[in-house]
């Protein structure tokens, strides 16, 4: 039996301890990553073992009474993380006991005293900040300066008028706060940006496994989908009349976009061109508009005639919007080298060109402005301590406080973004969301099933000998190893860098995988599976994508360049292949514009994808020559172990489903339909994989993402 912990505000339990001054859960000494809420939860928990902690209880604790949440969705998942930590299981606990609508208990003795002890543990709480306490104005001057207003006459009305001034300008009035939250639409699918013609919302919708225009009633309702006839098409704007929406076209990953203007409510859409592929916007006379492509803002008449160039920022353009005066222009400036973004402004001749909030945010992921009708606010989405919440700018500047400073609207612990004004400007439209997924496995007699208790991760990998497995986790995007039975479990990075598809070296002993920062693109890293030795792989890289091992291990294939992704250079380094033991870089040929590397058991053969993920091809290492494998929307390739096929997956296709292709002779199978199946949709897309039986892996889209409107008061 453990024995009694000696200070009070460290908890043991089994080969656990929970330190509440360090606000850390440890097993045997090892210090396990908890978020906040998870932490909360259990020490709760602790605090009363074995009596039953109701749900009210946690949302009171969770979430104070001016908190919007999902509750049952936010505390079932907290619970679940808590349990992931604990290593425990709801159908067969050690630890946490569910009862079913009522709440949790905690059955395992703590401190070495059974569960029918109750033991009182402190535990801290931030206190909610206090409101802002009015600044009465003073009612008149102190009898003193009345006397003395009788001696000076009427100078002494002037100053007193001009001390109230000062005061009044010096009271800061209250900041726009949200009154409630009112959920509009109801299907949990992927959603993109909004717009509106007053009374109904319009926005991108990942339908599926492909993109969709999906609408709903500002009021609420079911969702349905705007007809077209393109594969996948996402909007760009609304005429200032409501009469069509301008979108963009495309198949697969290209970078070719069509536009087209959309006629609402129905009609055949018509032809715009391939002017712009970003963004566009009227001015508030209607009589030009302005529009994005790449890194240049053109202007032209409303119809789309008479185009001249107004500035060319240097990155992509997103969000383009007028001010309601009609002076000046803002708009998201996007980085494609390390993914940020940033609001900037120009005059409506393109002069004046500036960042909107220089040195606000440290590493700047702001975007999806939108205007108040009267001009007084502009809200937007900022990425921030790993949330995105939506946020209001004042327009004008105080000579007393000076420039305006961003007031934070949302605080989860759903995601805000995309936020969009209503016609009246008394209400906000915008998608909240909670990413989370599970892990299932394809059997052709069964169908799906849940794989390794279904976990919230994906990108799985697995050890030469089938002993281990690399995944990420959703949401956090951290990289973690362990046993395939769940056991010796470890995390191997830490916030701050977001994982991505890692793959085991043969031996076993390293994980190559590629990462993010908030400052950088996706680069290659190495790390061992204790979880030391992190380093990038290819010093100095721009960009790192996909890394695989060769069979022998002494070599990483991998893609220099963006490829596959919005705004990558076509003239990049494209594939190449790093010798790990002399640290050099030989490029494959003919492959600048491929992506996806995929090298082969036996070593003869790396496959690739074409840049618009329409073709799968097959480098002969042998013959040095590069030949057409599959012609399809292809989503993620997998060697099968024996080498004899690739699995994959279709992307963006209406007709979803799971093929394989034998090197051989080229012959392609259907292997099932993923007609029904909702695909979580990662960083680069759904992440398909196979166990070390070729079984098929997918990750099903659990999230919560749904158009909310917010009630806001604006002073």
């Amino acid at each position: 039996m453990a024995q009694p912990a000696t200070n009070p505000r460290i908890v043991q339990f089994g080969l656990f301890e929970l330190d509440l001054d360090a606000r850390e859960l440890r097993k045997s000494g090892v210090r396990i990553k908890l978020q906040e809420q998870p932490f909360q939860i259990l020490a709760l928990l602790l605090e009363r073992p074995g009596v039953i902690v109701t749900r009210e209880d946690l949302q009171k604790k969770l979430w104070p009474d001016n908190t919007f949440v999902d509750f049952d969705l936010s505390l079932n998942s907290a619970v679940k993380k808590l349990r992931q930590a604990l290593n425990d299981d709801s159908e067969n606990p050690r630890f946490i006991e569910t009862l079913y609508r009522r709440g949790y208990r905690f059955i395992a003795s703590v401190n070495g005293v059974s569960g029918a002890h109750q033991i009182r543990l402190e535990t801290k709480e931030l206190a909610p900040e206090a409101p802002a306490k009015p600044v009465p104005l003073p009612a008149g001057p102190p009898p003193s300066t009345r006397r003395r207003g009788l001696r000076y006459g009427g100078t002494i009305p002037l100053l007193v008028l001009l001390a109230a001034a000062v005061v009044y300008r010096l009271i800061s009035s209250p900041p726009p706060r949200v009154l409630g939250f009112t959920q509009v639409t109801h299907d949990g699918r992927t959603k993109g940006d909004i717009f509106s013609d007053g009374e109904r919302l319009y926005f991108d919708e990942l339908q599926g496994d492909h993109f969709v225009v999906g609408q709903v009633s500002v009021a609420g309702g079911e969702t349905s989908i705007l007809p077209t006839p393109f594969a996948n098409v996402v909007i760009r704007g609304i005429t200032p009349d409501a009469s069509a929406l301008v979108v963009n076209s495309f198949q697969g990953t290209s970078k070719d976009l069509e536009a087209w203007s959309l006629p609402l409510p129905s009609g055949p859409p018509r032809r715009l061109g391939d002017l712009f592929d970003g963004s566009v916007d009227w001015s508030p006379d209607g009589k030009q508009m302005v529009f994005s492509k790449g890194g240049d803002i053109y202007v032209a008449r409303s119809d789309l005639s008479d185009p001249r160039k107004l500035a060319t920022p240097g990155n992509p353009v997103y969000r383009l919007r007028f001010s309601p005066d009609g002076r000046s222009l803002r708009f998201e400036l996007t980085d494609p080298r390390n993914g940020s973004s940033s609001l900037w402004q120009m005059a409506r001749d393109g002069g004046a060109l500036r960042p909107l909030l220089p040195g606000w945010n440290n590493d700047p992921h702001e975007c999806c402005g939108d205007w108040t009708p009267d001009g007084r606010y502009f809200l937007f989405q900022s990425f921030r301590d790993g949330r995105s919440s939506v946020w209001a700018l004042a327009d004008k500047s105080s000579w007393v406080s000076g420039p305006a400073k961003p007031v934070q609207l949302t605080n989860g612990p759903l995601d805000f973004e995309s936020p969009l004004v209503s016609k009246d400007g008394k209400r906000i439209f915008m998608i909240g969301s909670q990413p989370r997924c599970e892990l299932v496995r394809y059997d052709g007699k069964s169908g799906f099933a849940p794989y390794l208790d279904g976990g919230s991760i994906r990108d799985l990998a697995f050890s030469a000998d089938g002993k281990w497995v690399a995944y990420v986790s959703v949401p956090e995007g951290q990289l973690w190893r362990s046993r395939v039975d769940g056991n010796d479990r470890l995390q191997l990075t830490s916030a701050g860098l977001s994982a991505g598809l890692p793959r085991w070296s043969p031996d076993g002993k390293q994980i190559a995988f590629m990462g993010t920062k908030p400052k950088t693109d996706w680069l290659a890293y190495l790390i061992s599976g204790d979880g030391t030795g992190l380093h990038e792989l290819v010093s100095g890289a721009n960009a790192g994508y996909d890394p695989g091992w060769s069979p022998d291990g002494k070599s990483i294939v991998l893609t220099l360049n963006a490829a596959g992704t919005p705004g990558f250079n076509p003239e990049g380094p494209g594939i190449a292949i790093y010798h790990v033991d002399i640290r050099t870089l030989s490029l494959l040929p003919g492959a600048k514009q491929l992506f996806a590397p995929r090298w082969s058991p036996d070593g003869r053969y790396i496959a690739a994808l074409t840049d618009d993920s329409l073709k799968l091809m097959l480098f002969d290492r042998v013959s040095q020559q590069w030949q057409d494998l599959v012609s399809l929307p292809i989503g993620y390739p997998s060697w099968s172990h024996d080498g004899q096929y690739i699995y994959f997956d279709t992307t963006l296709s209406e007709d979803a489903a799971f093929f394989r292709v034998r090197i051989s002779d080229h012959r392609l199978e259907r292997l099932f339909s993923l007609k029904g199946l909702r695909q979580f949709w990662g960083p680069f897309g759904s992440w398909t994989g196979l166990t070390p039986d070729d079984s098929p892996l997918l990750v099903r889209d659990a999230s919560s993402q749904e158009i909310y409107v917010v009630d806001w008061q604006a002073p």
